[in-house]
């Protein structure tokens, strides 16, 4: 199998880390920053060989005429925005439009959610409780519940020889709690196209997605969440006949580092991090008390097991009748089974050398765990977002790594994400008060960077936070 070579690759992502901004805006400010460094960091532990192909190389904007007809209109449709949906679908590419959803949120997909996530706050798992903390029911944990926006563009799977993709994270913004008997409408506002191909590099990269906000019954805002993938690819010119899709969807496992062996020594430690895990319940946080540079109690969680995973986010089963429909472009394993999700998570398991790898999401929803049981009953997450460590060597690159978010937090400037998450690693996270603020809609905020990361000190994922806590004065 083929190796993108080091000099190819430090050229690739010699876009360097320009402030991208924090916030809800860093993806969107990510989309248009252009680099002025030159001096890009290969990614670490990434072992390199001279590739047996000769690849086309492309200059951004300027497409080859097997390009065109698949690029173009997608760069069009999201010019054009998103249209109102007048059927299931939309027409074009990427489709934009309204999603109502007529079912109302059940009580027990609240409680089941939370189980998952944050298990032992009451707040989120005890009916009664959250009524005294003066809830009208148990809210929706965070994340709960995200915008159905339309769009994405994403590319065809047999668009060249070679294809690539990443999952880097979302942005999301909360402004009133989720409810049992809440209904939703979704508006896609904005739809993401942006290439970010590096000049005569030879990876063809893309960003899109969209910006949606989420309604409930009484049309009040909800959230709001921008949430991006990339797609690239490559073309063979020379070399012989390119890898199978298959082949070429398993080669990540060769850059994944060793796997962890949790040790007993290691266990006792797990243990005291389990005992000092606090939660604050109806301890009330003040605005007024918090500290910029205050550090919220640890938590720990871990060593993540397969089993967990399932029990997390839940089977990655489908439908098999509608991927074998172009089964050219779906993975297939060892066993001449054909798997969802390709072969990155679940499917990891059945690649020789490999295991499974975590969702993009995985250590922040424990992060938020830290987070919510930091601010107490009375608090209220605003903002979370977070970026992680590509699995493919072809889609690494400070760029997308969370680097920004450390740059407020002095002991951890210069860091991001070094390493993706997988079976075994265990998720310690870590948070710092970056700032705090008067919203003249929020009201009484605080700002946080958290992060995720293993017994063996590896960064595995990168939260930028807010939340609301009450004030002394009542303002």
């Amino acid at each position: 199998m083929s190796k993108l070579n080091r000099r190819s690759f430090i050229k690739l992502f010699s876009q360097g880390t320009a402030a991208l901004g924090v916030g809800m805006g860093s993806i969107k400010n990510a989309l248009a920053a252009e680099s002025a460094n030159p001096a890009a960091k290969a990614a670490p532990g990434i072992k390199t060989t001279p590739s047996r192909y000769k690849y086309q190389t492309f200059t951004p904007g300027k497409y080859l005429d097997w390009e065109k007809g698949i690029i173009e209109p997608r760069i069009a449709e999201a010019a054009k925005g998103p249209q109102k949906s007048t059927g299931s679908g939309g027409a074009g590419p990427i489709a934009g439009g309204d999603v109502v959803g007529t079912t109302a949120v059940r009580e027990y997909d609240i409680l089941d959610f939370a189980s998952k996530w944050n298990p032992e706050n009451p707040l989120f798992n005890k009916t009664d409780y959250a009524k005294k903390a003066g809830y009208q029911g148990v809210p929706a944990y965070v994340c709960f519940k995200s915008p159905n926006g339309r769009g994405g563009g994403r590319l065809p799977k047999d668009i060249t020889d070679r294809w690539y993709y990443a999952n880097d994270g979302s942005d999301s913004e909360f402004f009133v709690p989720i409810y049992a008997g809440d209904t939703f409408t979704s508006e896609t506002e904005k739809l993401i196209f942006e290439e970010v191909t590096v000049p005569e590099s030879d990876l063809r990269h893309f960003i899109m997605g969209n910006t949606s906000a989420m309604y409930n019954q009484r049309g009040e805002l909800v959230s709001r969440r921008t949430s991006t993938v990339r797609n690239a690819y490559r073309k063979i010119l020379e070399g012989g006949p390119g890898p199978t899709f298959s082949e070429n969807q398993e080669e990540w496992a060769k850059y994944l580092p060793e796997a962890h062996y949790t040790t007993d020594e290691e266990w006792d430690y797990i243990k005291t991090l389990w005992d000092k895990e606090k939660i604050r319940g109806s301890e009330k946080l003040y605005w007024e008390d918090v500290k910029i540079g205050d550090e919220p109690p640890l938590i720990c969680t871990g060593p993540v097991s397969y089993m967990d995973m399932s029990a997390w986010h839940g089977p990655a089963g489908g439908n098999k009748k509608e991927m074998l429909k172009n089964a050219k472009t779906e993975y297939r394993d060892r066993f001449g089974n054909y798997l969802f999700n390709t072969c990155i998570h679940y499917g990891g398991r059945n690649i020789v050398g490999s295991r499974m790898v975590f969702y993009n999401n995985t250590a922040a929803m424990h992060l938020a765990r830290m987070i919510t049981n930091y601010i107490g009953d009375a608090g209220f997450v605003t903002k979370i977002s977070w970026r992680i460590k590509q699995f493919y060597n072809e889609m690494q690159g400070s760029r997308f790594q969370g680097g920004e978010w450390f740059e407020k937090v002095p002991h951890m400037k210069g860091k991001e994400c070094t390493h993706h998450g997988s079976e075994g690693d265990t998720i310690i996270g870590r948070g710092y008060v970056t700032d705090k603020r008067k919203d003249p809609k929020l009201g009484n905020i605080i700002d946080l960077t958290c992060w995720a990361e293993t017994l063996d000190k590896r960064i595995i994922t990168v939260v930028s936070a807010s939340a609301k806590l009450p004030s002394k004065t009542g303002s």
